[in-house]
């Protein structure tokens, strides 16, 4: 998608887009290394796919990555990755449980920080049921809320990346990662 279209997006739905350029390679790295063997993986905020082609480069031939997003544009780029392991759903990441039954990991692009109470405590109660959460934000506000939901949680920086970004890792049980 150019850049342009991206912008125009984030003019048009400033608080579920959440900043004006899309996930920079380097990010879309950092958090899809956190997936580890996860076969499972459900992306809420998908956007247009950065952090989704990473996640597949991962994923294992029987694995499967559900991805939600609300923007239908973004959805129709979505689509056009063409990887049978991806299936595109174009609802409310507040609606998974009617599409999934389990993930093995939760990846967020989703701008809690922006997000009102019930609604941010919504999403936190849906992913701390898988063993893993990845969530990006651009504050560095976020852990406190998170280690609520999960007894252990990593944050990571990442410098390149516009703006620069913080990668919330949480976990119920400790997995060894690459990073």
């Amino acid at each position: 998608m150019r850049a342009w279209h991206f912008i125009r997006q984030f003019f048009r739905h400033p608080r579920q887009i959440g900043t004006v350029t899309q996930s920079s390679r380097s990010l879309a790295v950092k958090i899809a290394e956190e997936i580890g063997p996860s076969k499972e993986v459900v992306e809420f905020g998908a956007g247009t796919g950065p952090v989704t082609q990473e996640i597949l480069r991962r994923l294992p031939a029987d694995g499967r990555l559900t991805c939600f997003e609300i923007n239908p544009e973004f959805c129709r780029h979505l689509q056009q990755i063409g990887d049978a392991r991806l299936r595109v759903i174009n609802d409310d990441a507040k609606n998974c449980q009617q599409y999934v039954e389990r993930a093995d990991c939760v990846v967020s692009g989703l701008p809690l920080a922006l997000f009102g109470r019930r609604e941010k405590q919504r999403i936190l109660d849906i992913t701390s049921k898988s063993p893993t959460f990845v969530q990006l934000q651009y504050t560095p506000v976020l852990g406190r809320t998170i280690k609520r939901h999960f007894p252990s949680v990593k944050r990571k920086f990442v410098a390149r990346n516009l703006p620069p970004a913080f990668v919330y890792v949480g976990r119920h049980v400790e997995q060894t990662t690459t990073s």
